[in-house]
């Protein structure tokens, strides 16, 4: 007994060395299930075995990239629960209740989605309510109104703080003011939805071919087969995308005034790539080191070092089709010029190839720490299915980004930062 009391206790010289920390060698994606759908679903399922929740997303390829009209792709995927032929909305609500279940719509920029959770002993009951308003949407005047007076309240909302309206401007300047990723939405554009158009965009691409759908549960195949049920009174096909002309800003710089004064927005960006680029995982590790972290370059400079700022970052947004680089913070009025000019110097710090050894190996470890957090648990895991089967090159995408994450070294990070992050290419807007 004596002996096993005492090794609960570590002596002053053990307690002098922490535990041993291993580096990570590979990561590795959970075996991920695939199967079809009827009408061409394709339908990613990972079985959980301890509980008997079901979660599941439907992905609808309906965004901004098939509009003929702005802003219908939203209101088309907002207004799902507004009301079907045979439930209100009110309906809708107390039974996802009496269930202990939800629904909820996210209406994104390229795509829509209708995320459900439930028991399993339940799931009859959702799925009719979701095969109801997938092929039968009321998309009402009356619920329309509400709609747009709800979204006019929120826009007016939104212009009143400096960071929207930076990022607004910026992406517009980027894209091009009637393209899909550049476009903001106004009180004008909101009152030009009419329920006839919300109608026709919805029976045009609200089709079994657009969809993807994203499922964890303990029975998976069980789950699938009630969906095959529900996806054969489907419409099946799928619509392109619309072609639209990128008509990007000649200028480089644009001053609002703003909002809010007693801080000033600074973004600074440029237009880069998608996913699918063979140069995405590079700069995805730059811009880490750059921003995208709490330990990055920024953070380091700008925030800890000299207290200009509460927050800053950098991140690289990605769509289907194209991408963009983004560096930003609050701060001062007074201390907005010299911020941007010492955002803009960290960047020319990475194209010169200032960068320590140990500073490499510190974003490895962190973004492997990362990818590791993002796979833990199924419902993590499933969200990073459905970003590299819908943003990405498909799932071994995951692995050609890790394998390039460790192989990069300084030489790879300068010329990165000398092809995307040169002065001179990038567009500033200022808020203050």
């Amino acid at each position: 007994m004596g002996n096993k009391e005492s090794n609960l206790y570590a002596g002053p010289e053990e307690r002098k060395s922490g535990p041993l920390i291993n580096e990570i060698r590979e990561i590795k994606l959970p075996q991920v299930g695939r199967s079809q759908l009827s009408g061409g679903s394709d339908i990613y399922f990972l079985q959980t075995s301890y509980a008997s929740v079901v979660r599941l997303e439907i992905v609808i390829d309906a965004g901004r990239l098939k509009e003929s009209q702005p802003l219908v792709s939203r209101a088309a995927a907002a207004m799902l629960k507004d009301g079907s032929r045979h439930y209100s909305r009110e309906e809708i609500s107390r039974i996802a209740d009496e269930t202990g279940g939800s629904i909820s719509i996210n209406a994104g920029l390229e795509y829509a989605s209708i995320q459900l959770y439930c028991l399993e002993n339940h799931i009859d009951t959702m799925l009719h309510l979701i095969r109801d308003m997938l092929l039968n949407p009321l998309y009402n005047e009356k619920g329309l109104i509400k709609y747009i007076q709800k979204k006019k309240n929120q826009l007016l909302q939104d212009l009143s703080i400096n960071e929207i309206l930076a990022y607004r401007k910026l992406t517009e300047m980027l894209f091009g003011p009637r393209h899909p990723y550049g476009y903001n939405s106004t009180g004008a554009m909101y009152d030009a939805l009419d329920p006839t158009v919300l109608k026709e965009f919805h029976k045009s691409h609200y089709k079994s071919g657009n969809m993807q759908l994203y499922l964890c549960c303990r029975q998976p195949e069980f789950i699938i087969e009630k969906l095959d049920r529900v996806w054969r009174e489907l419409p099946d096909g799928a619509t392109s995308d619309i072609h639209f002309e990128l008509s990007p800003s000649f200028e480089k710089f644009n001053a609002l005034a703003a909002a809010n004064n007693s801080q000033s927005s600074v973004r600074i960006g440029k237009r880069l790539f998608s996913r699918d680029n063979p140069d995405f995982a590079g700069m995805y590790f730059v811009n880490t080191l750059l921003g995208g972290f709490f330990g990055s370059r920024l953070v380091h400079q700008i925030r800890e070092k000299r207290g200009l700022t509460y927050n800053i970052y950098s991140s690289i947004e990605t769509f289907r089709k194209d991408g963009f680089f983004i560096a930003g913070c609050e701060t001062s009025p007074h201390r907005t010029e010299q911020v941007a000019e010492l955002i803009l110097l960290e960047m020319d710090k990475l194209r010169e190839g200032l960068i320590p050894e140990a500073e490499i190996l510190l974003v490895k470890n962190y973004l492997f720490g990362f990818f590791i957090s993002t796979l833990d648990g199924p419902l993590n895991t499933i969200e990073m299915i459905k970003v590299l089967t819908t943003e990405g090159n498909g799932l071994h995408s995951f692995y050609q980004m890790i394998e390039e994450f460790k192989n990069i070294n300084i030489d790879r990070v300068r010329e990165l930062a000398e092809r995307y992050l040169k002065s001179i290419d990038m567009t500033l807007v200022k808020v203050q």
